[in-house]
């Protein structure tokens, strides 16, 4: 219990009110009604925006001098489900998102009967896509595709050329025979993906290596004889999907259970079910070995190689190791061939400290939060807004290895063979980051303006690695920036 100023003097003039009436009574007692709600604090991670993990991390304190009763949450609207509180009023739990919207209302009830109510709104899912050159946005549930259209890529279900009566679209084009409920998109390279509102993935575009999910047979011909599928189908076999994840030739789905499913290019064991057999079928991801693995809340993808995340915070990483992507130390290659370990789900150690072990007494125990994988880099953040990377580091992705660093005594390695903890980010308000090629972004917000007594900006985007800028004639010139920049300028909030 809380007494405010204003709640003081009420309570002071309803004594007075019960003296007066009761008169000399020795047997008078004076009645304080508490009527002011628990103080209800959160971290930064519980904000309304876009979520790129099926779960929010939820840490913070609930004080009232009158005690807790319960802190609870309400997922869109469904019965309310308790948080787990120590002694000491803290808090630290998962939050498991729907695909789409979602209205998470948290509730902290004093015993007095006095609630605290705090409610953000979060979507999960990817509004837009792109790929190695054609590009896509959602509205109102209807996808809009533009670019290369070599594979049918871009949803049209013909391909096409520049040099085509019928051309690639060059501007927004509503594809007419995608489904109008889609909620999440993810491209990459020349192939494409999407799910609706019931959980149903489909897929399109380049089916050289099965990476569309959809068998064998009926393929058409594109670039090559039978390597694509120009209509926008169904996946068989994958029920109740929340997120997506495109590889260069495979792809993984997550469903709303936590299982994790694969299809397309496995000669590096990027499916994780402990072969290196490509698979045009969805196959379960084998975490049978992974041991202490919890819930899977995001999955992300590179070229040749897989991650997860887990409910835990734990990382885990299958497939290609060739440039450290799992971050063991060193890199498999022809001497250090290592497929027969790498097939499955193996545990990456982001922090040097047992990730499964949370709050203590109201500190806060660090651990990931969001994975970004490029190429063959990845980036990690975690609940202390710190940001982790390792995998190649050839184009400075990771960092210190371009323009200014390269070939000095203070570069970077091209390869960073263990997650290490990137330097620029202490004291900084890091929201997502963004990994795709050889690039990397972090999204930052509260970041100080240049102009004198003017406020802090948010959403506010970094780039770092390969970046390319294109001038007024079309000509687009690369170059390798060593540490986040802030090059995207219109790119505000």
């Amino acid at each position: 219990m809380r007494l405010s100023p204003l709640t003081q003097a009420v309570a002071l003039m309803t004594a007075t009110l019960l003296l007066t009436a009761c008169g000399d009574d020795d047997d008078t007692t004076i009645a304080i009604i508490d009527g002011t709600p628990p103080l209800l604090t959160t971290d930064s991670n519980f904000a309304s925006g876009y979520s790129a993990v099926a779960a929010i991390f939820v840490s913070g304190r609930v004080q009232d001098s009158g005690g807790i009763k319960s802190v609870t949450y309400t997922l869109n609207g469904k019965t309310s489900q308790p948080l787990n509180i120590d002694t000491n009023g803290y808090f630290n739990d998962r939050i498991l998102l729907d695909l789409g919207e979602n209205s998470i209302a948290l509730a902290a009830t004093d015993n007095a009967g006095n609630i605290m109510r705090s409610t953000k709104n979060i979507y999960l899912g990817d509004m837009v896509a792109a790929g190695g050159s054609h590009t896509a946005a959602l509205h109102e549930g209807q996808l809009y595709g533009w670019g290369r259209n070599n594979y049918g890529q871009t949803g049209t279900t013909y391909t096409s050329t520049f040099t085509d009566n019928m051309r690639h679209p060059e501007l927004p084009m509503l594809m007419d025979s995608a489904p109008k409920n889609l909620l999440s998109i993810k491209f990459n390279q020349n192939h494409s993906l999407a799910i609706d509102d019931k959980g149903q993935v489909y897929s399109w575009g380049n089916d050289a290596y099965g990476q569309l999910g959809r068998g064998q047979s009926n393929r058409h011909p594109c670039v090559k004889a039978a390597d694509c599928r120009l209509d926008i189908g169904a996946i068989a076999g994958i029920d109740n999907a929340v997120m997506l994840a495109a590889g260069y030739n495979h792809n993984l789905v997550l469903t709303k259970d936590g299982s994790v499913w694969a299809f397309g290019a496995n000669a590096q064991g990027q499916l994780g079910n402990n072969t290196a057999i490509d698979s045009s079928i969805p196959v379960k991801v084998d975490f049978s070995a992974a041991e202490g693995v919890s819930h899977i809340v995001q999955v992300v993808a590179s070229s040749s190689s897989s991650y997860a995340l887990d409910d835990n915070g734990q990382v885990w990483g299958w497939g290609s190791d060739a440039s450290a992507n799992l971050g063991r130390g060193q890199a498999c290659n022809e001497a250090n061939h290592c497929l027969n370990i790498t097939n499955k789900p193996l545990r990456i150690n982001v922090i040097a400290k047992d990730l499964a072990d949370h709050t203590t007494q109201g500190v806060e125990k660090e651990i990931v939060t969001q994975l970004a994988a490029g190429k063959d880099h990845v980036l990690a953040l975690t609940n202390k807004e710190s940001v982790y990377g390792w995998g190649l580091n050839a184009s400075s992705q990771i960092g210190y290895n371009g323009i200014g660093f390269r070939d000095t005594a203070n570069a970077w390695t091209s390869t960073i063979t263990v997650p290490s903890k990137l330097p620029w980010f202490t004291g900084k308000d890091v929201r997502r980051v963004y990994a795709n090629g050889n690039a990397s972004y972090v999204l930052l917000d509260n970041v100080a303006s240049n102009i004198s007594n003017s406020p802090a900006s948010d959403g506010i985007l970094y780039a770092w690695g390969m970046f390319g800028e294109t001038d007024g004639r079309g000509k687009t010139s690369y170059e390798n920036l060593d540490e986040p920049t802030d090059k995207l300028t219109s790119l505000k909030n």
